[in-house]
């Protein structure tokens, strides 16, 4: 099970595909993730190849959300019924013109939102608006975890 809590920035989740377009990634559509949870297992046999079916994998995460054109997004994806690709990026850092200068590891989860729930703060940010919190579910249907030699997919739902 992999869990991050923390008020310092760790992860950041775009909600698309990184890989499509790697160097540009805007700090803008960044968005702060505050809590990450999923759990995930393949049956292996003895020699390490998976087999049967496995059992669905949830992943849940919430947000801190920059802007409602953001919260909007997260609605559209959970009434259209398709699925959709989230990019996870951990410990992030930026360069020139607020992009994306490189990351530690991440990984793509591709999958259906199934759950969204909203959280409101008192406190304001700088621009004087309550803080929203976006509690999100997703079913997923394949994950690639991005190393820094390698990416590894495992695929959950054909």
């Amino acid at each position: 099970m992999a869990t991050l809590l923390s008020n310092e920035l760790k992860a950041v989740v775009v909600p698309d595909n990184f890989l499509d377009n790697p160097i540009n990634v805007l700090k803008e559509n960044c968005l702060t993730v505050q809590h990450f949870d999923y759990e995930c297992e393949h049956k292996r046999n003895d020699s390490g190849e998976v087999y049967g079916a496995t059992k669905p994998v949830i992943l849940e995460f919430s947000i801190r959300v920059n802007s409602p054109r953001h919260a909007r997004m997260f609605y559209r994806r959970l009434i259209s019924n398709e699925h959709s690709c989230f990019s996870f990026l951990f410990n992030i850092t930026y360069g020139a013109n607020e992009r994306m200068s490189g990351y530690d590891d991440g990984m793509v989860v591709d999958g259906y939102v199934v759950h969204v729930e909203e959280t409101y703060t008192t406190k304001v940010d700088d621009n004087g608006d309550k803080q929203m919190m976006l509690n999100v579910t997703l079913q997923v249907r394949s994950v690639i975890y991005l190393g820094r030699e390698n990416n590894f997919k495992s695929t959950f739902i054909e």
